[in-house]
Order: C-alpha cells, then sequence, then structure tokens
C-alpha cells in the first residue's frame, strides 16, 4: 500500500478535478481548533479565523462549521480558489515537467484513507450542510517549555515569557513577535483559566457527539504532554473503546518533567492492551456472532516535531535536548506495540546542512524497529463450551508487520527569512545531493517484510520543495530577507546565548550576505 500512496493522490486529483479544479475534501473532513484562542482552520495551511462565540452557544459543530469556511466550501464547488488555501496552489502551479502540475496536500489530503470514503457525501449534499469532521486536530493550551525560532507567544508560553522580558524582535519594517499586535489580531489566548474557556467547555460538548464517526483525533500545542486534557482524552477513548479511531499527539518530546513522558508511555500502553469486545456498531465484525478481540483504538501516531540534526537542531528549537529526544522516541518504540513515529521537519534555511544527518537518522531507525524485528501474530477469545458445541468462531486479530517510522517535510512559509527560498546556490545543491542518496536508498521489492528505505513518494515530496526552492524571489525580498535574518539571529544569540556561526560553519557564506545586505542599507 505504501508503494500506492501516489497514485492513490493521482487519481483522486482526477475525481476532485472533474467535479472542480479547487475542490479539496479537507475543507469538508479536516479541522485544526485552537482552544486556547478560539481560532479555527480547516486544515493547518489556511490562516486561522475565529469561531463566533454567539453561534458556539447555540451549536458546539460551529468549532468546525464557521461561516467562513462554509463560504469557502462554496467557493470550491465554484471552481474558485479560496485566497486562504495560496499554499496548494502555489505547489500546483509551480514549474513542473507533469502536465498536469505537481501533487499538493490537497490531492495527498483528500486521498488518504479517512477522507477518501467520504467524496460521495461532500458533493452530494449542499455546500452548508453541518459537517461531522473525521479528521480533528485540538490545540487545548499554549503551555510549552520550547521557544521554536520561528514559533510565536500565542502558541508558547515560554516565547511570551521571553517577549515580556526582553520586548519583540525589533526587525527592518517590522516589530516581531509583538505581543499587542499578537492581541490586537486576537491570536493571543484568552486571560481565562482552562477550565473557564468556554472553546473548551464547547470541545467536551461537543466531543461526544462526533466521536463515533471519528476517524482521526489529534492533539498538538504548545506541548501537549503538559495538558491534563491530553490524559483525559487518553482516559476517555480507553473507556470508549474505538476500533476505528487513529490517535495521535504532536510533541517536542522532551517535555519539562520526565515523568509526564513516561505517564503518557502507560496511557497508550493501557490503550493498546487486547479485549474482547461485544460490540457491532463500533468495529468492523465479520464474524458470525459479535463477539472479537481488538486494542481500544485503530493505531497510535507520535508526531515529532525535529527540523534537523544534534546542536543544529537544539539551535533552531530552543529546550530541546537531541540525546533525550532519540532516548524518549526509542523507549516509545520499544515500550508500545501498535504504535508509529512520525517526524515534522519543518523545512526551513537551517533545516539544510543538517538534512542529510536528519534522513540518515530515519533510515536507522527504520533499521531498527523495522519488519525484521517485528514479530507477527493472531489471538482470538477463549471458546465456551457452548460455543463450541454450536461451532461458533471468533473474529481472530491478526497483528501483521507495519511501517513504524514516517516523516515529513513540510515547507515553513513564515517567518519569511527563514524560508529555503533564500538558501540559494548552496541549498539547491546540498538538497539535490540528499535527492541522490535518498534514491540509492530507496525501498526494495522486500520492503513490505522490511520497511526499510525511502519511498517514492517520500523522494517526490523532496523534488516538490526543490522546485519551491528554484523558484527565484525578487531582489527586493531577498534584501529584507537577509536584513531580517541577520537582525533577527543577532538579537537571537544575545538572549539565548547561542552562536549561529559556530553552529551552522556551511551557512558562513550566507551569514556574510547577510551582514552585507544590513550594513550597505
Amino acid at each position: 500500500m505504501n508503494g500506492e500512496y501516489d497514485q492513490f493522490a493521482r487519481d483522486m486529483r482526477d475525481r476532485l478535478n472533474a467535479v472542480s479544479p479547487s475542490l479539496c475534501l479537507a475543507k469538508w473532513q479536516q479541522v485544526s481548533i485552537h482552544l486556547t484562542s478560539g481560532l479555527t482552520q480547516s486544515c493547518y495551511h489556511p490562516p486561522t479565523h475565529k469561531i463566533p462565540l454567539d453561534l458556539l452557544k447555540v451549536q458546539p459543530s460551529v468549532l468546525h462549521n464557521t461561516p467562513i469556511k462554509i463560504h469557502e466550501r462554496k467557493q470550491m464547488l465554484e471552481g474558485k480558489r479560496p485566497e486562504g488555501c495560496a499554499y496548494c496552489w502555489k505547489v500546483e502551479d509551480a514549474k513542473s515537467d507533469d502536465p498536469k502540475g505537481h501533487m499538493s496536500d490537497r490531492h495527498y489530503r483528500s486521498s488518504e484513507w479517512w477522507n477518501a470514503p467520504t467524496f460521495e457525501e461532500v458533493t452530494q449534499n449542499k455546500f452548508d450542510y453541518d459537517v461531522v469532521p473525521r479528521y480533528v486536530e485540538v490545540n487545548f493550551n499554549q503551555a510549552c517549555n520550547f521557544k521554536c525560532m520561528y514559533c510565536s507567544p500565542h502558541l508558547s508560553s515560554s516565547w511570551e515569557e521571553e517577549v515580556k522580558k526582553h520586548g519583540p524582535y525589533q526587525l527592518t519594517n517590522m516589530a516581531h513577535n509583538n505581543i499587542q499586535s499578537l492581541e490586537e489580531k486576537g491570536i493571543m489566548p484568552l486571560k481565562v483559566a482552562n477550565k473557564d474557556n468556554p472553546y473548551v467547555e464547547a470541545f467536551w460538548q461537543w466531543f461526544p457527539e462526533i466521536y463515533r464517526k471519528l476517524r482521526v483525533f489529534r492533539m498538538t500545542g504548545g506541548e501537549p504532554l503538559m495538558d491534563k486534557n491530553t490524559f483525559k482524552v487518553l482516559d476517555y477513548v480507553n473507556e470508549n473503546p474505538h476500533g476505528q479511531l487513529e490517535l495521535s499527539i504532536t510533541s517536542n518530546m522532551c517535555p519539562p518533567e520526565q515523568k509526564l513522558f513516561d505517564k503518557f508511555v502507560e496511557k497508550v500502553k493501557a490503550l493498546e492492551e487486547l479485549r474482547t469486545y461485544e460490540d457491532k456498531e463500533n468495529f468492523n465484525v465479520h464474524s458470525g456472532n459479535n463477539w472479537y478481540v481488538d486494542k481500544g483504538f485503530k493505531h497510535f501516531w507520535l508526531f515529532v516535531s525535529l527540523d534537523g540534526y544534534g546542536k543544529q537542531a537544539e539551535y533552531m528549537r530552543t529546550g530541546l535536548e537531541f540525546e533525550r529526544l532519540m532516548n524518549n522516541v526509542r523507549t516509545f518504540l520499544r515500550e508500545t506495540k501498535y504504535s508509529t513515529v512520525s517526524f515534522i521537519n519543518t523545512f526551513n534555511i537551517m533545516s539544510i546542512p543538517s538534512l542529510h544527518n536528519f534522513l540518515a537518522m530515519v533510515l536507522d531507525l527504520r533499521a531498527e524497529f523495522g519488519g525484521r524485528s517485528q514479530v507477527e501474530f493472531e489471538i482470538a477469545p477463549d471458546q465456551t463450551e457452548t460455543e463450541k458445541e454450536n461451532n461458533i468462531v471468533h473474529k481472530v486479530y491478526t497483528q501483521k508487520k507495519y511501517q513504524r517510522v514516517f516523516f515529513d517535510i513540510p515547507i515553513l512559509r513564515y517567518p519569511p527569512w527563514f524560508s529555503i527560498q533564500n538558501a540559494g546556490d548552496y541549498g539547491i545543491n546540498e538538497v539535490e545531493h540528499c535527492l541522490h542518496y535518498m534514491e540509492e536508498n530507496v525501498q526494495g521489492n522486500d520492503y513490505l517484510e522490511t520497511f526499510e528505505g525511502f519511498k517514492p513518494y517520500e523522494i517526490l515530496k523532496i523534488k516538490r520543495d526543490l522546485a519551491i526552492m528554484k523558484e527565484t524571489l525578487s531582489q527586493e525580498q531577498l534584501l529584507l530577507n537577509k536584513k531580517n535574518f541577520y537582525m533577527f539571529i543577532i538579537e537571537y544569540d544575545r538572549r539565548r546565548q547561542t552562536n549561529f556561526i559556530e553552529t551552522f560553519p556551511e551557512l558562513k557564506s550566507y551569514w556574510k550576505e547577510c551582514i552585507k545586505a544590513h550594513t550597505k542599507h
């Protein structure tokens, strides 16, 4: 199936375009909700917008079905491109050898297992029907012990503390991460206790209503391991098992206290315990009776934010302890049985120098936790004497070998001074070398047995990023980005006692260009 992932997306592209060249099922079936500030978006590419509190008091589903999203759904069905979805339009319009253009997340997301089956539901209903989403991502809290260089006070309490102490970053044309400006935009967390947050309250009213139709539920942050709602969700699923639900969190994997990680692992292990069920509604039962064995959920994904390797990764994400992160990832993979880890490399100019090491790390983990180390087995409930007499055979739980280590490499869009488009020939050459490395280590014919090597669609995603890198910025924009990069890094190093050029010697020439841009203008 992994080898067919890209083909599924290509097939879905044709299906979508037959209805409308701008149709994306994620606008209906996927939602990210920032409960700390009352903001929502469909997938993570469009900008967030406010959830109307007056409508929410009447109907909790407004957490997803806002007037803005309903309008954008109408636009898509009419063949118009919603402005907020510019990320995918840019990818699709980039120069490509494929006459149909580059594959974007519009195609990949719409073809996902949880989304593709809703094609008829979306296309056969009116644009304004009350959608029960299949993919829900929530941010319960901005509490975070990290200060990632591209993050913001509205998403990290540590960033908020720094800006309150030192003020915003003064750049050429702006005061970056200015709390007052963020408050005026309405994206800072509400100044109320979590228990008094009306959006959190609405979520817990809505969650039981949509729970059985959910296929993916994801918790992000801040750092979700620092929020009690994360563990409340894990307990809810344990008490209300849902065999079609894929559950996940996005974590930095270095919480302020190690006991939070240990507690998390124990909660996931409890969910993984195999149990006997008698419940047709919540599981796909095809045997002659209602009894079967299964886990408390379909699968568990741990998404780990990691934008590079070693000291360079630590520089980009203040608070990160690289070795501790890797130890925690390995512990999670060893201690849990039915889980997957996926690294998210938010690809920016400082990710480029350690990209090769990052990719090599992925290969090493795939070798360590791939098919060679896994054991397939089957298990079924014991038959009673009556069942034996009546020849009743239970549904058998089968555990197959599966892929346990993934990665994604979405392009950083903001702030623009960190964009990979600033990297020039050095960045292009380095990514091309990494592509060659991936092609040399592409998955073999035995990948369903070993789950090692790189997948064709992973190579295509890097090629997509490379195509965007090659798109030339205007000299004016490039100059502004270099000036702001210099001013940001100087202040960043001063506040955090770091040293950019010692950490990134590969970017020494680029740094000189930034100095020159700053001093000349």
